[in-house]
């Protein structure tokens, strides 16, 4: 398949992440998929979890295009190799904490900028990351391109992992600060005084040693909480199954996977209002979103209390990601960035 001018290019894929559950991985796993559908030569460097070699390098340089996820940890991986030189075009995805909280500090934003300055092309999941990468260079604008994550959720073998409760909650977060995965505790704790069978549920990786502490302590002296470790991607769709909401109580979002795992398959999620969740779930229509842990409260015991909404914002969710948040759609999206981009080998970019 032609691509701008470069038929069946080859593309040197940079992710921190590629075997770790976490969303960088998922992120780039997915666009892979679809890379690999334009019978593209594609290579995957995991940055933060494989050693640069020879071989890489070597690769580096006869790559047509390079597709960088997450602008800060690219930036300070990319200063260690000063031998290397980003003389083809590049598109750069923001991992979402990237522009969302490393924006905030001015060394961060320059070294970001210090790469994005030189792209081709940057992709964002929603406007609010367009307009946070705009407020900090306008130079920028004319090159960022707003395309929303899809969501695949196979169906696989069951977990093995036994889920009670009435309600179940289920937060799907990584142990790190950022993911506020207590934020809702007190309130949690008001509402089993009137639903005494409540178990709040929190399944994904540990990130932070300091957060795992907490949670380990609140498990052992909470029998309604539980920590589930790593779940394969394939098992997830049977705990998703199992749950009666699911919820994110993340302080600052890209635009997360689980919410739309969840969606896809009709769960009804309750979500922080930060600007990734907004993104996606319209407020009492495919979901809930909350300012406070006592507005969550007042919205959960209302759906406990009222089926019809229950029913009627699982089918609209459904719907919501089947018209917007389809790979098919993605892809379509990031070839136009794709044929942008190669379109300027010849003109703009040295050939090795």
């Amino acid at each position: 398949m032609k691509i701008g001018s470069i038929t069946n290019p080859k593309i040197l894929f940079l992710t921190p992440y590629f075997e770790q559950k976490r969303g960088n991985a998922t992120t780039a796993k997915r666009i892979v998929k679809g890379l690999t559908q334009w019978n593209a030569t594609v290579r995957v460097f995991a940055y933060e979890e494989q050693s640069w070699n020879e071989e890489w390098e070597v690769y580096f340089h006869e790559a047509d295009i390079y597709h960088v996820i997450h602008l800060k940890r690219f930036a300070e991986w990319f200063k260690q190799y000063p031998q290397l030189e980003l003389s083809k075009p590049y598109i750069l995805t923001s991992g979402g904490t990237d522009v969302n909280e490393d924006l905030k500090n001015p060394d961060a934003a320059r070294l970001m900028n210090a790469v994005a300055d030189q792209s081709c092309g940057i992709t964002v999941f929603s406007e609010d990351g367009k307009e946070k990468i705009v407020n900090e260079n306008p130079l920028l604008s004319d090159r960022i391109y707003v395309i929303p994550q899809s969501v695949e959720l196979p169906v696989g073998q069951a977990a093995s992992v036994e889920l009670s409760g009435n309600p179940l909650l289920l937060l799907p977060a990584g142990l790190r600060p950022v993911k506020d995965v207590f934020y809702l505790w007190e309130e949690l704790k008001k509402i089993r005084e009137t639903w005494p069978e409540l178990s709040f549920k929190i399944v994904g990786p540990v990130l932070d040693e300091k957060v795992y502490k907490d949670v380990i302590e609140r498990e052992k002296e909470n029998d309604w909480f539980d920590y589930i470790d790593v779940v394969p991607i394939d098992q997830m769709r049977s705990i998703y199954e199992k749950a009666d909401f699911v919820l994110n109580t993340s302080i600052s979002e890209g635009q997360s996977a689980a919410v739309l795992e969840a969606m896809s398959i009709g769960k009804i999620v309750l979500a922080r209002n930060n600007s990734g969740n907004a993104s996606v779930i319209e407020d009492r229509v495919t979901g809930f979103l909350f300012e406070t842990p006592g507005q969550f409260h007042q919205q959960l015991v209302e759906l406990l209390e009222a089926e019809e909404l229950r029913s009627d914002t699982s089918e609209k969710a459904k719907v919501y990601i089947q018209k917007y948040h389809s790979l098919e759609i993605e892809m379509e999206q990031l070839k136009q960035v794709y044929s942008h981009c190669l379109s300027k080998v010849n003109s703009n970019y040295s050939q090795d």
